[in-house]
């Protein structure tokens, strides 16, 4: 009895202590030289850093990747388990030479250079281009240039439409008093309203930009004295894809906010009963999954680890002008282009919608833009496959996929099933006890 009161007692304390709130300190900031690190991806431009506590920097070959030398506080927040740098109260450009060594010997010593990015479908589409030097300024004040135009060509339509409804409020009193009618052909045009760039250039910035082959190096920054300056000394590794091959973003037509994606070749696809699907062929590479992951997510300590022999697929830019064609027993049953399409809410109340394929000219569509643009497929159960085939009809290699679409079995069949072994076993046992009456109404007999 006194040991169960001991055990609720110091259970009731810890309860209590749990629920006592206290304010955690602050995580201790440090001013640090670190690198801003702007690397490719494959397919778009990421941003990591490397603080202090990490001593190696990753990044993809051939390509140019953007790196800073930067003072900054920078802190470790357990919450995320991640440094964080005070990038918008402390944040000074670290002036110098980028230096780059591979096995102890200097290879380049670069000088930072202007550079922008450019976002062609806009920078929420994400998809940007790096520019840099003279042409970074050039393409910079370029993206000004329409900006301006866009706003004086918007100021003079309003001017213009101000001058339209003034003509058309003296044709419609001229109508009233008069009894005038006018033919479509001989009213005023309304001025056509000007469309905003969907392009996009960021601030021109300067940095070091760099693009090496495959390689261990080591970076450095110089002061003007041609001095190492302090915590600036990192490994470099420069890494490739080990393969490249075809994807696919599968949408599902009754979950197309969900699509789902197809990597590898040897990957089967399943299907139940017919279905209706829309597909995007894409451009994709492998890299080592510690690496990739290291590169993007330098910040994080944890990123990457336990992954050194791990490899993973990076989805890339779309396949230009291409169709896919589905095969049969080895034959080529159909052959589809992409086309764009317009997803809608059904009305009422039910949580629906419909995709339709777009149409511009259509009155419900006016004004507004495709929701997406893939390529559909619909197939009925059975076996098939997929491959992608470029402009001029050649098959893309890596694309070949295996669909294979089953007869959706009725729910009731299912609990047929289930139920045939205890109807036997209720056959059986009234057969046995029908022979067991028989038996003994003979013994009576």
């Amino acid at each position: 009895m006194k040991i169960r009161i001991w055990l609720m007692t110091i259970l009731l304390i810890c309860t209590l202590l749990a629920g006592v709130s206290v304010e955690a300190a602050p995580p201790q900031r440090e001013k640090q030289n670190v690198y801003g690190i702007t690397p490719w991806t494959g397919k778009e431009y990421g941003g990591t850093f490397a603080p202090k506590g990490v001593d190696k920097i990753y990044l993809l070959a051939g390509t140019d990747n953007v790196l800073n030398t930067l003072e900054t506080e920078v802190y470790f927040w357990a919450i995320t388990n991640e440094y964080m740098a005070n990038w918008f109260e402390s944040k000074e450009v670290v002036d110098g030479k980028l230096r780059i060594l591979q096995d102890g010997k200097e290879i380049r010593l670069l000088e930072r250079q202007p550079y922008t990015h450019v976002y062609p479908q806009g920078f929420y589409a994400g998809i940007s281009e790096l520019v840099t030097g003279d042409e970074a300024e050039k393409k910079y004040q370029e993206y000004q240039d329409a900006i301006e135009d866009y706003w004086t060509a918007t100021s003079e339509f309003r001017e213009a439409y101000a001058a339209y409804e003034e003509q058309m409020g003296a044709i419609l009193q001229e109508v009233m008093e008069t009894g005038k009618t006018y033919e479509e052909h001989e009213l005023p045009k309304p001025p056509e309203q000007p469309s905003p760039p969907i392009w996009y250039v960021t601030g021109v910035a300067e940095a070091f930009v760099v693009n090496l082959p495959v390689g261990e190096y080591v970076i450095q920054t110089l002061d003007s004295s041609g001095r190492l300056v302090e915590g600036t000394e990192k490994k470099l590794k420069v890494f490739q894809e080990r393969r490249t091959g075809i994807g696919y973003q599968i949408i599902p037509e009754s979950k197309w906010t969900r699509p789902v994606q197809s990597d590898d070749a040897s990957q089967i696809l399943y299907l139940e009963g017919k279905r209706t699907m829309y597909m995007k062929a894409v451009h994709e590479a492998e890299y080592n999954q510690h690496d990739y992951l290291r590169m993007t997510s330098l910040e994080k300590p944890l990123a990457g680890k336990g992954a050194e022999s791990a490899y993973m697929w990076v989805h890339m830019d779309e396949v230009p002008d291409c169709k896919v064609q589905v095969l049969q027993g080895g034959e080529v049953i159909q052959e589809v282009s992409p086309k764009p399409y317009y997803v809608s809410q059904t009305p009422g109340y039910a949580l629906g919608y419909n995709i339709v394929e777009f149409d511009p000219d259509a009155p419900e569509l006016h004004g507004r833009q495709p929701s997406f643009e893939a390529i559909k497929l619909e197939l009925e159960p059975g076996s098939y496959q997929i491959r992608v085939v470029d402009g001029s009809g050649q098959v893309l290699k890596g694309s070949l996929r295996e669909i294979r679409s089953i007869n959706a079995v009725p729910s009731w069949q299912l609990y047929v099933l289930s139920a045939l072994p205890l109807v036997i076993g209720l056959v059986v046992t009234s057969r046995r006890r029908g022979r067991r009456r028989r038996a003994a109404r003979t013994t009576a007999a």
